[in-house]
């Protein structure tokens, strides 16, 4: 009991001492070995000049102030990339922001970010402290910081809405609408209002509803560009359609033997989104199905769950994002690794253990990925770490089906014919 007691008192202390260390240790690596050859280390693949993600957005307000539409050309860019950030982030370009600043906002982000880190989890073991640290500096962590993107600040936004599920519904709601207004898929964590009762949480999901359709509705224009100039990966990237990206044409020729064109593209288009959605929907009913009771010592943890696990399948289900992305996986580690943990045998564990791989593989492929000695095998390297993509967006939707509260697995049985087949078991 003391030993456990210890480690629940030392796991954040372990976790914030630990990210320090391993910052200290990669500034003396850019010192000493080479800015570019450090990121190499992880395999991570470098863009110069440092931060290129949040450099459009300086290089844009440069662009604007020249009397150009940035989204339409961008000379002010270093990349002469067209400006496709949502509306809010053209704020910016008010500011007289240059690319000269790009450096220590950067760093300001990074250091917000691993403040969030460092802030939501609770009751964290020593253990559990070195998990969450092999995701935290994993290769998709590691390209996140690298590139300086935005997502830095949209993951302080997230862990603030878990934070402030802890005191009020409401202000988890309000920052939730902020978060969405940032970025779009911070809405996917409506489901950490789970944890409110049955009518607080329709009336907050309705209103958080309700808002993102009226700013869709006022900014369509933005965020179709946003959708529509977002440059799509197919290696480092996760998502429904990534497969698609990778062997479109050869698959495109396969099916063009039975349909037409038209046909194929449609296929190739929405079927994968389909298949993942249907997956996703069974494997959630398989988690409300199952009645063994899930040990739940931390609510903020099952909410930072909540959040990290919506997001992932929610981007999983828009097709297609790159790697860096992985990084709000962090959020499912704290209750994902108590559910491994578990003494009994049932499904939880089996289910959580399974998923647990799957993230530290997804995380880490780039080490694998980007080994010289492995060129040649890329196909089969590229099918390994799709399968455990999948897999992953499975075994988070049964976790997250099994932990919502029993008023919605109620209300949701009650929805269907009472036959034997839908019976909870």
């Amino acid at each position: 009991m003391q030993s456990k007691y210890l480690n629940d008192k030392y796991g954040k202390a372990f976790l914030v001492g630990g990210s320090l260390l391993i910052w200290l240790f990669i500034l003396l690596l850019f010192k000493s070995y080479g800015y570019t050859q450090t990121w190499e280390l992880w395999k991570v693949p470098t863009e110069s000049p440092p931060f290129s993600d949040f450099r459009l957005i300086p290089g844009s307000a440069e662009t604007f102030r020249m009397g150009i539409e940035p989204s339409i050309r961008n000379p002010g860019d270093p990349h002469k990339r067209k400006f496709n950030y949502p509306i809010f982030w053209r704020l910016f370009f008010y500011t007289g922001i240059t690319q000269a600043d790009t450096i220590w906002i950067s760093i300001l982000m990074i250091a917000l970010f691993f403040v969030g880190v460092f802030l939501f989890p609770q009751k964290l073991t020593v253990a559990n402290a070195i998990w969450m640290l092999l995701i935290v500096f994993s290769p998709a962590s590691m390209l996140l910081y690298e590139r300086g993107n935005v997502d830095l600040i949209v993951f302080f936004l997230c862990v603030a809405i878990v934070l402030a599920a802890d005191y009020s519904g409401s202000a988890a709601a309000a920052l939730l609408i902020v978060g969405t207004v940032v970025k779009l898929f911070p809405f996917f964590g409506i489901t950490v209002l789970l944890r409110e009762s049955r009518r607080k949480f329709i009336w907050l999901s309705a209103g958080c509803l309700f808002a993102l359709l009226i700013y869709i509705y006022v900014t369509w224009e933005s965020v179709s560009a946003s959708w529509n100039l977002t440059m799509r990966g197919k290696d480092i990237s996760y998502g429904a359609n990534v497969f698609i990206y990778r062997y479109g044409q050869a698959l495109s020729q396969f099916f063009s033997q039975w349909f037409g064109d038209p046909q194929v593209d449609r296929l190739l288009k929405i079927g994968p989104i389909i298949l993942a959605s249907i997956l996703v929907f069974m494997a959630g009913v398989a988690g409300m199905r199952n009645r063994e009771p899930m040990i739940i010592s931390s609510e903020r943890n099952l909410a930072a769950f909540r959040m990290g696990a919506s997001i992932y399948i929610g981007t999983f289900l828009l097709g297609n994002n790159w790697d860096y992305r992985l990084a709000f996986l962090i959020l499912v580690m704290p209750q994902l690794l108590q559910w491994t943990g578990l003494t009994n045998r049932g499904r939880y564990r089996v289910v959580a253990s399974i998923t647990l791989i799957a993230v530290f593989v997804t995380c880490w492929h780039f080490l694998v990925w980007y080994s010289p000695s492995l060129v040649n095998l890329k196909d089969i390297l590229f099918v390994f770490d799709e399968s455990f993509n999948w897999m992953l967006v499975v075994g988070l939707s049964y976790l997250l089906g099994a932990s919502t509260p029993d008023w919605v697995k109620e209300q949701f049985w009650s929805l269907l014919p009472k036959t034997n087949s839908v019976q909870p078991v």
